[in-house]
């Protein structure tokens, strides 16, 4: 089931990441808790102000700069998950459970939903 689960990160795409990161933690007194590189290269930071913490990464051709990307919630166990959402019949955005080796200490795993308006919403597990 995946009612009730912690807030994970909101995630926001951006056209210039170290510009927008520096903003945040400048003007708004956000902290720097993450900062990574993809493997395909491109640079993920996380930046947390009391219980919000924010994913930004380089808009692309899916992702509108400026905006809200998704809402992703916390997993302990995404494989069950998954499991429950496919049996639900929610359709799922991202290509099944995917991962991402070089966040945290010993990566992620990830999958999203769409809602019934088409809003994304991750579940990810850090590893």
């Amino acid at each position: 089931m995946i009612k009730n689960r912690k807030h994970g990160h909101i995630g926001l795409a951006t056209t210039d990441i170290e510009a927008d990161a520096k903003w945040y933690v400048e003007e708004l007194g956000f902290e720097l808790i993450g900062d990574f590189v993809h493997p395909n290269g491109n640079p993920i930071k996380f930046l947390k102000n009391c219980d919000v913490v924010y994913e930004m990464f380089p808009a692309d051709a899916g992702s509108a700069p400026g905006k809200i990307d998704h809402y992703a919630f916390e997993s302990n166990d995404i494989e069950a998950d998954y499991k429950y959402c496919v049996e639900k019949g929610y359709k799922i955005t991202t290509d099944g459970i995917e991962g991402i080796p070089t966040l945290w200490e010993n990566g992620v795993k990830y999958f999203k939903i769409a809602s019934a308006t088409g809003e994304e919403l991750e579940f990810c597990q850090v590893l």
